[in-house]
C-alpha cells in the first residue's frame, strides 16, 4: 500500500490516477493506491461472495471488488464485498446507503482496513461492516455493528474460526472452507 500525502486531495484528483491495474482510494484528503490482491484474498472473496449473495435480502445484491463506493467527504472507496440495494446501484459507481460492506484483510491492509476504513465507514453511516483477516496464522472474522446514533462500530461478533451471523444477512461457515478453492 502507498499513501499519497496531502491533505486536500479530490475525486478530480483521484480520477487524475492512471488505468494501471492498482486500486485507488480517497479518504480524508489523501489518496492511496492498493496493489492486486493474492490469490488467496480472492478465493476467501468468491466463497464469501456466494454465501452472501444466496442470503441477499429482496431488492439487495451483492457486488465485489473492484467497484467504486462514495462515501461523504467528497470520499471514494473500493470494499471487496458490498450487499446494497437495488437503487444504490449507479452506471459508474456504488452510493450510499449500503447495508454491509466486507474488507479482506491483508498483510499492507491492516490499519488501513481496521482504523481508516472502518471509521469511514461508520461515519457514512453504514451499519454493518465484517472483517475477514486473510493473514496465515492470523485468520479471524469480526461483524461490527453500528449502534443507532452511534458513530463508531461496535465489534458485536469475533470468531479465530468461523463466520456464524444472522445480521445483515445469514451466513455460516468455517474460516477454512472460506479459504478453500
Amino acid at each position: 500500500m502507498t499513501l499519497t500525502h496531502g491533505h486536500g486531495l479530490t475525486i478530480e484528483d483521484l480520477e487524475a490516477m492512471p488505468d494501471d491495474g492498482r486500486r485507488y482510494e480517497l479518504i480524508g484528503g489523501s489518496i492511496v493506491v492498493n496493489a492486486s490482491p493474492a490469490p488467496r484474498h480472492q478465493i476467501a472473496l468468491g466463497n464469501l461472495n456466494q454465501l452472501v449473495r444466496a442470503a441477499c435480502p429482496a431488492g439487495h445484491t451483492t457486488i465485489f471488488s473492484p467497484i467504486d463506493l462514495d462515501l461523504p467527504g467528497p470520499q471514494r472507496v473500493e470494499p471487496d464485498l458490498v450487499v446494497v440495494p437495488d437503487a444504490s446501484i449507479g452506471p459508474k459507481r456504488l452510493c450510499l446507503p449500503v447495508l454491509l460492506l466486507v474488507e479482506l484483510v491483508s498483510p499492507t491492509s491492516v490499519h488501513w482496513d481496521l482504523v481508516i476504513k472502518r471509521d469511514a465507514y461508520a461515519e457514512a453511516g453504514v451499519p454493518h461492516y465484517w472483517t475477514i483477516d486473510t493473514r496465515e496464522g492470523h485468520e479471524d472474522f469480526i461483524a461490527w455493528q453500528l449502534e443507532p446514533g452511534a458513530d463508531r462500530y461496535e465489534a458485536a461478533i469475533t470468531s479465530a474460526d468461523r463466520i456464524d451471523v444472522i445480521l445483515p444477512v445469514a451466513v455460516s461457515t468455517s474460516l477454512d472452507d472460506l479459504f478453500t478453492p
